[in-house]
């Protein structure tokens, strides 16, 4: 306001513009007349004394003079000139008295052929009270927040990237500051950076979160697609999804990937054990356990014409029962098994039963371990 008194000129509080291959730059003062306009940039020591304050004055300055503009910064004393060949040096300060930082730009004007005249002492609370106006107008924010829009970001956001100190409860809804966030549920807490804009207006929300909404959702199948529908067979088996409490064959693809435990159908075993649906879909797999069994008995199982009942007939017909595996039989069954077995003898009229493994019978031609009521044991002779 007091550059606007002691000059006559129109002035514009930070003016906004897209430099080429930059995002939106801010100038302090732009002066529109006389055309094409002349941009001022004040830098007091207190913001543009920051660690990287200095490289990112440069480099606006320097974008700014490529694209033509007519560019002046005014610097604290206690900063660094902006190294940059050629370009104008003008230093206010220190500190941040408005009257002094006017008179450094009445100086800028002045060599310029502009005019500039000195303010009375009404001049200067005149202009200082519409000044101190329009600043309580900007902290009081605008008419419509993004708050008021989005209630949420209020408890979301950590801070203000672009602008530190202002809050959403200071900035429109369409506001482009880049803010950092925090997810508020108890299970994320993830912080990310986003445009408040974003946030307001398009209503994204934390990335995490949705990546997992978005993963769900691909993961639960369509109607007649599921693992019960398509697999009722193997649903049976399910006890539970180990990620996911709740779910059922119902919200699983057969081909997921998701660790469930899953429980033996067969009234012997009855075994638990984790694996995901794909694995048990695509390889057609089931209890390890009775896997296991399985292969020990395709192991043990004789090959063709060499059972018990194709090598030794006789004593196959005598075969109750292999004790630990009622559901053998002697076609099933190696001659040098040792399964323990209950037999019966075949003569007319005996009733011996008694037990021995194959290999025991079918030993030394057929002789060992035969019916203890036809061949008792021989007693064994003494000497006198």
């Amino acid at each position: 306001m007091l550059v606007e008194a002691a000059s006559g000129l129109t002035v514009e509080l930070d003016y906004r513009l897209r430099l080429p291959g930059r995002s939106q730059d801010r100038f302090d003062l732009y002066l529109p007349e006389p055309a094409p306009g002349l941009f001022i940039d004040l830098d007091p020591a207190w913001t543009h004394g920051r660690p990287g304050s200095l490289e990112r004055d440069t480099a606006k300055t320097k974008a700014a003079l490529a694209a033509g503009l007519d560019v002046e910064r005014i610097r604290s004393r206690e900063l660094p000139p902006v190294p940059i060949h050629g370009f104008a040096h003008y230093e206010a300060g220190p500190g941040v008295d408005p009257e002094d930082w006017a008179e450094s730009v009445g100086f800028v004007l002045r060599r310029r052929g502009l005019s500039w005249r000195p303010l009375t002492p009404a001049d200067v609370t005149a202009a200082l009270t519409k000044g101190a106006q329009l600043w309580a107008r900007a902290v009081a924010g605008p008419e419509v927040s993004a708050v008021d829009v989005a209630p949420r970001l209020e408890q979301d956001f950590i801070a203000n990237l672009t602008n530190p100190g202002k809050t959403p409860d200071r900035m429109p809804p369409g506001c482009n500051d880049v803010c950092l966030w925090r997810c508020q549920k108890p299970d994320c807490g993830h912080e990310w950076k986003a445009v408040l804009n974003s946030r307001a207006l398009a209503g994204r929300g934390c990335p995490r979160c949705g990546h997992a909404r978005v993963g769900a959702a691909n993961s639960r199948p369509g109607p007649g697609a599921s693992l019960a529908e398509v697999n009722p067979t193997m649903a049976t088996e399910l006890i539970e999804v180990i990620d996911h409490p709740g779910w059922t064959a119902f919200d699983l693809l057969p081909m997921s990937n998701k660790k469930c435990q899953w429980r033996c159908p067969e009234t012997h075993c009855r075994f638990e054990y984790p694996a995901p649906p794909s694995r048990r879909t695509d390889q057609s797999s089931g209890c390890p356990r009775c896997a296991r069994r399985r292969t020990v008995a395709a192991r043990v199982r004789p090959k063709p014409g060499k059972s018990l009942q194709d090598v030794h007939p006789a004593i196959a017909s005598e075969l109750l029962e292999v004790i630990d595996e009622p559901h053998l039989t002697a076609k099933e069954l190696r001659p040098s098994s040792v399964k323990p077995c209950r037999w019966a003898c075949s003569k007319h009229g005996c009733l011996g039963r008694w037990k021995a493994t194959p290999d025991q019978r079918s030993r030394r031609g057929g002789t060992g371990k035969r019916c203890p009521v036809c061949h008792p044991p021989r007693k064994s002779r003494t000497q006198p």
